[in-house]
């Protein structure tokens, strides 16, 4: 293992430009299996989340966590987030502030045993489906998670809705978990629950629970969380035209709240707005209205969040931004944060700019809990645990026996894998175990990583990736004969364009990717000093529901060879995980 891996730094600089000369040498991580993933001296922060000022610019979280629920226990705030076909499944970050976010925990680790579905073979029907939105909820004895498992790109399509789309729950004693095994809820019949996004809550007045779904019902739960006591259509009907999808069930004052994203018809755009209804009986009568809307600098849709009540009265609504073009969007949905004020019993959130009664984002604010340091997810990783952080993600179920964390300590070993038969010769799109992680901010990625390719045989590729809807990587493979051949390709992902770059002898190599508002640029180093280009600038597009991961994979037509990967660094424009100490 490389000397300067041991060496502690003083700190890590936010790249706003780095020349391709400077050393890659940055081994010095935080991973997220540390109990503190670290805290970041508040010059250190950026352009978003966080200022060190006691102030915070929106997002909080500039990267892909979409569709959130947070619940707060003690003076913890947990936020679930939906992964889709990715795994592992349904991943929890926390806070102290509503603004510093870490992991947490994940509910259904990889790979994920629930289904088969989220096994490669499944791709063509699961592929940004999978795990959509889900709720949090707690009966006094367990805390619970629920969400929707959606299917509907399968063979049967929408003539099967009712078994491809349902939703499904697991519990935990505590937020941190361990969480169990999903089970299915139902209808009191039997039948399954053909929804997405559904919304829970306990009424501790009343002992009653609820589940809301297909955007406009709300039905009887028992207590135990297991099954409803409705059938289809049975339950509560909100009234009004306002219905939507990532519903949630709030009670404050005396009045229940029912919150959604709705599709909205706005000036001829299509936008999806946030909404709510109240109703002093959980059976109605229910008034609805509009609540939040794009403007004040963005298009981008802010709905689907959670509205939170702090010990020092004030309200606040964290909510995901969810359209745009492919291009803006190619980081996935971001998470902002809102002040919210009361007007006869209404919420207004954010800022009504064009007074019309209706709240848009703010850019800029006072934080809404002082006095802990900034954190951030962990990004940066040393592979010195037997464990992968929380921040990796395989793009579906991974096959465990073709990665280890434990043969070479200190190193994550990347077996070759061998694609599905569905897959081109210079496709990545059908490759099992391929890892990234989330992009984080749109300004000044800077993301390196460190190879040993000793290990590679004929026939071998290996590569540091950018994909989502197409894939793009910078690599070498390793021929019958002779040296190993780098190369880059890019572009439709069934089939890429390659560059070939130059034939090396070594068997270290440094590969580099650096991003700035989605265009992507690769480089590669034979000393971790000069970067040297290899093949064009992309433009990073936004795919589905799936954002660009940035991680490596392995592959040959047998199952022979493997690369070991030393280390990965990741710098952007936010605040970031401290070394760790």
């Amino acid at each position: 293992m490389n000397h300067f891996k041991r060496v502690l730094q003083a700190g890590l600089l936010l790249a706003i430009a780095i020349p391709s000369a400077i050393a890659a040498e940055k081994p010095n991580v935080a991973t997220a299996s540390d109990e503190n993933q670290g805290v970041v001296d508040p010059s250190r922060t950026g352009n978003w989340g966080d200022q060190g000022d006691g102030t915070y610019r929106n997002p909080v979280l500039e990267s892909n966590y979409p569709d959130n629920d947070v619940i707060r226990v003690g003076d913890t705030f947990y936020m679930m987030s939906s992964t889709n076909h990715q795994t592992p499944g349904m991943i929890i970050l926390k806070s102290k502030d509503l603004v510093s976010w870490e992991f947490s925990s994940t509910i259904m680790p990889a790979p994920i045993t629930y289904s088969d579905q989220f096994d490669m073979g499944h791709k063509k029907s699961m592929e940004n489906r999978g795990t959509w939105a889900g709720s949090f909820g707690f009966n006094g004895e367990h805390y619970f998670a629920y969400w929707c498992f959606n299917q509907l790109h399968r063979a049967a399509d929408r003539k099967d809705r009712r078994q491809l789309l349902t939703i499904v729950y697991s519990k935990a004693d505590s937020m941190e978990g361990k969480w169990s095994e999903p089970k299915e809820i139902r209808f009191k019949d039997g039948a399954s629950i053909d929804s997405t996004d559904p919304g829970v809550f306990w009424d501790q007045e009343t002992n009653k629970a609820y589940l809301a779904a297909h955007g406009k019902y709300i039905y009887e739960m028992s207590w135990d969380g297991t099954r409803l006591l409705d059938n289809r259509n049975e339950g509560i009907l909100v009234e009004g035209d306002l219905h939507g999808e990532a519903v949630k069930l709030y009670k404050f004052d005396g009045w229940y709240y029912y919150m959604n994203a709705h599709w909205h018809d706005h000036e001829g755009v299509r936008q999806r707005m946030a909404t709510f209804g109240r109703a002093k009986q959980m059976s109605g009568p229910w008034e609805v209205r509009l609540a939040m809307e794009n403007g004040n600098g963005t298009d981008r849709c802010p709905s689907q969040g959670t509205l939170l009540k702090l010990d020092d009265g004030s309200w606040w609504f964290i909510h995901q931004l969810a359209r745009g073009s492919d291009e803006e969007r190619y980081t996935g949905r971001p998470q902002m944060l809102e002040p919210v004020a009361w007007k006869d019993g209404w919420p207004l959130i954010g800022v009504d700019t064009d007074g019309d009664g209706i709240g848009e984002v703010v850019w800029k604010h006072k934080k809404p809990i002082d006095g802990f340091p900034v954190t951030a997810p962990a990004s940066d990783d040393d592979f010195d645990g037997p464990l992968l952080g929380l921040q990796w993600l395989w793009r579906f179920n991974p096959h465990v026996e073709r990665y280890s964390l434990t043969e070479r300590p200190g190193y994550l070993r990347l077996k070759s894998c061998v694609r599905s038969l569905q897959g081109t010769p210079e496709s990545l799109n059908h490759l099992p175990n391929l890892l990234g992680q989330r992009l984080m901010g749109q300004k000044a990625n800077v993301i390196t990583a460190k190879f040993d390719l000793s290990g590679m045989v004929a026939g071998q590729e290996s590569g540091f990736h950018v994909s989502a809807k197409e894939n793009n990587s910078i690599g070498v493979k390793k021929p019958q004969d002779g040296n190993l051949q780098l190369f880059f390709k890019h572009g439709d992902p069934a089939q890429p364009k390659v560059v070939k770059g130059p034939r090396i002898e070594q068997s270290e190599i440094w590969f580099r990717s650096t991003i700035d508002d989605g265009l992507a640029d690769f480089s590669y180093s034979l000393d971790g000093e000069t970067f040297l280009p290899l093949g064009s600038q992309v433009r990073l597009r936004f795919s589905g529901f799936t954002p660009n991961l940035v991680g490596f994979y392995s592959l040959n037509a047998i199952e022979a060879g493997h690369v070991d990967v030393d280390w990965f660094t990741f710098d952007y424009d936010g605040p970031k995980a401290a070394v760790k100490q």
